[in-house]
């Protein structure tokens, strides 16, 4: 007796954010030359064909996990009175900081070192500079990534321990001076308008 089988049904946007996450943990565990469309297929339970149909190159890919990992950190959205604090909870309590992870492996590719130059300034110091705002938003910017780029390595990469408290208030600190620094200017700004 043969009964009706229908093909199974995918949702387009759940199969492509499963195609992202996936990237995402390959190009994090293996780096950009070491990661294949095919490798990215099986984990994220999908056709080889279909990565390539809604991602195009390895490249894209590559670009859109970026991008895909950071949209799902969602730190522009946070309010900054608290920024300094979240941040170095987020940092030490994530097992990987998947966007560190991409952008420190993609250095050794040169096409994967370019689309990270280009994503990190365009799409993570860029919003961060614009969530900031004025003073020096594209200096301070580039404190923060720089801290938080280099707390995630040392923290995911390189250390085996646990973060102390001492860091982690240190980092908490630091983060929030940096934000800060624009309210410290605009008040500032506002004291010596008012006293004239």
């Amino acid at each position: 007796m043969l009964t009706n089988l229908s093909p199974k049904r995918r949702n387009l946007e759940q199969t492509k954010i499963r195609i992202l996450s996936a990237a995402a943990a390959s190009f994090t565990e293996f780096g950009y030359a070491q990661t294949s469309l095919r490798e990215i297929a099986i984990r994220a339970d999908v056709a080889p064909s279909l990565v390539s149909k809604h991602f195009g190159t390895k490249a894209l890919l590559f670009e859109q996990a970026l991008l895909h990992v950071e949209d799902v950190s969602g730190v522009f959205v946070w309010e900054k009175d608290d920024f300094g604090v979240k941040m170095s909870q987020l940092m030490s309590e994530r097992a990987t900081t998947n966007v560190t992870s991409m952008l420190v492996l993609a250095l050794a590719h040169p096409e994967a070192k370019e689309i990270a130059r280009r994503v990190s300034r365009e799409h993570m110091i860029g919003q961060l500079a614009e969530w900031l705002g004025p003073p020096h938003a594209d200096q301070r910017a580039m404190d923060l990534f720089s801290l938080l780029t280099g707390f995630a390595i040392q923290r995911h990469g390189l250390s085996t321990e646990r973060v102390s408290p001492h860091s982690l208030k240190w980092l908490a600190e630091s983060l929030q001076a940096i934000v800060d620094m624009g309210n410290v200017t605009e008040a500032l700004c506002q004291s010596k308008s008012i006293t004239r």
